[in-house]
């Protein structure tokens, strides 16, 4: 089962703090998202292998992939996979 990044990457609540809505999206009139993206945390502590899920767009799904590859993780032993849901809405 994925583990919680919340868990292993020691920055995940400053990255998550930092999460605004995407300026993109409210160019375009979109006033709430969600993305689910899923990656491999290497035993040393990489992440790799970022993708996504699923997206109610593509803009959320960009913006939290960018924001996966800013945490900085602690390697479990083993390569574990790690999924993080993502919420959006303007406010």
């Amino acid at each position: 089962a994925p583990v919680s990044a919340a868990v292993v990457c020691s920055n995940f609540s400053t990255v998550m703090g930092d999460s605004v809505f995407p300026r993109e999206a409210v160019r375009q009139g979109i006033e709430k998202g969600e993305a689910l993206i899923q990656f491999t945390l290497s035993a040393n502590g990489e992440v790799k292998d970022v993708k996504v899920l699923r997206s109610s767009h593509p803009i959320f799904a960009r913006n939290s992939m960018r924001l996966v590859s800013e945490y900085k993780c602690q390697g479990q032993g083993r390569d574990v996979l790690v999924q993080v849901p993502f919420g959006y809405k303007m406010d």
